[in-house]
């Protein structure tokens, strides 16, 4: 893979990151070095990648950290073709309007690094080089004879050295330079190397909010009773004794069954055990996993359609003089995420919040506006710390849940799954049964 990076390749990879490298100033601060021209401009900073008059290097993340080490990992990757500081590099969460980001914001399949990697690393080396650049021109020198080393552009010749943050606001007013080259891996110092998480001390300390945490002024609490088998539908429900509980405030019919709402999660729970409800189990009332199992069997004996042929597999189990075929199964399996499933939505006239702990924030975006009768951008977007996601979170039941809750009582609403909730209706990995021969 060659070293140097084609700028219009670049500014294509990097406006699948979110919006391509955009680098906003601060006025200078002390941090100047003399021999430096800086402009004091105000600037709102923007875009993903912004280095401060204070070198504090702040890269905004658009996947999410779930657990998996990716809010240290990312940053890892730019700050070592920036050649940053490790010490002055700050990590951030995408924002709050996913619409605004030019690509879909979804983290699935272990990919967030493998699909990052290369675009992480050409909005490094760009930044980088555009600040090579405002410290030679100050120095009227070559940009070929400076080097940059920790956060600092150096000259050896005359010893000049100057941080990125003294480079920020004259950087500013360069543009990204094309064929900027990516270091050789055997000279990287950042990647490869243990560094402590960035996100471990808010979780230790108790400060991090995941969307369990979440308190709003006049929230209310809701648990949803949902038919107990897939395809059922609700034949009666009284609530009479639902509503003589103390802190339930509502008990409202809905399209995914009947949502108890409270001023608290014990109210809201207490009200639902009082709940009498009636339902049609519909037709998989009597279905087993015994006979899901016995229909996979049969389909698996039955006249199937290849895949894929590579050769005569079955002329030459038919000549070997000994074969071994072997039935593997795969049982359900609930994603069962450490933090129950849950999401807090306030719908308003004019738009609404959402707080959830979610693997797929644009998607969330895009369907509690449908639900609130709103445009994408009219949807701010809080995601949370999310306890555990394994794809889990990428479902939006919760979500779906929360919004309409919140627009049929006019307050902001949060949907809590019970552990047992979660085990009944979780979307579960599929049974699977295979045959190797």
């Amino acid at each position: 893979m060659s070293n140097t990076v084609d700028r219009r390749a670049f500014l294509k990879s990097s406006a699948l990151l979110g919006g391509g490298l955009v680098i906003g100033f601060r006025v200078a601060d002390a941090d100047t070095v003399a021999s430096v021209a800086v402009v004091p401009a105000d600037f709102a900073p923007s875009g993903y990648l912004r280095i401060g008059t204070d070198s504090i290097v702040t890269i905004f993340a658009d996947h999410v950290e779930l657990g998996q080490g990716i809010m240290t990992a990312l940053p890892m990757i730019v700050a070592e073709e920036l050649d940053a500081d490790w010490t002055k590099v700050r990590v951030e969460r995408m924002p709050d309007n996913p619409s605004a980001w030019p690509r879909r914001i979804m983290t699935v399949g272990s990919q967030s690094v493998r699909s990052s990697y290369m675009p992480l690393r050409m909005a490094g080396a760009a930044a980088r080089e555009v600040l090579v650049t405002a410290a030679a021109n100050a120095w009227k020198v070559s940009a070929a004879e400076c080097r940059t080393e920790n956060g600092y552009v150096l000259h050896a010749a005359s010893g000049k050295r100057a941080s990125y943050g003294a480079l920020a606001t004259a950087a500013s007013q360069l543009p990204a330079r094309e064929g900027s080259p990516l270091k050789n891996p055997k000279d990287f110092r950042i990647i490869g190397t243990r560094r402590a998480r960035v996100d471990l001390p808010a979780k230790v300390n108790g400060s991090a909010q995941f969307g369990i945490d979440v308190r709003l002024p006049g929230m209310l609490i809701a648990t949803v009773v949902r038919p107990p088998v897939l395809g059922g539908t609700l034949k009666s429900f009284d609530a009479t004794a639902t509503k003589a509980v103390p802190g339930v405030k509502q008990v409202l019919q809905f399209a995914s069954g009947i949502a108890v709402l409270a001023t608290d999660t014990w109210s809201a729970l207490q009200g639902r055990k009082a709940l009498i409800v009636e339902w049609n189990d519909g037709a998989n009332a009597t279905l087993t996993s015994a006979e899901i199992r016995r229909k996979f069997t049969d389909l698996m004996s039955s006249e199937s359609t290849p895949a894929t042929n590579r050769g005569d597999a079955t002329a030459a189990l038919k000549a070997a003089s000994s074969s071994i075929t072997v039935d593997y199964e795969l049982p359900f399996a609930a994603h069962a995420t450490m933090e129950p499933m849950n999401c807090t939505a306030h719908v308003r006239a004019d738009g609404a919040d959402v707080w959830a702990p979610t693997q797929s924030p644009t998607n969330f975006q895009m369907l509690a506006a449908s639900i609130a009768g709103v445009s994408p951008s009219a949807i701010k977007l809080h995601v949370t710390m999310v306890g555990g996601g394994f794809g889990r979170r990428a479902r939006s039941e919760v979500l779906v849940d929360a919004t309409l809750l919140s627009k049929l009582s006019g307050a902001p609403v949060k949907v809590m799954w019970t552990r047992e909730d979660d085990m009944l209706h979780s979307p579960y990995r599929p049974f699977g049964l295979h045959r190797m021969s």
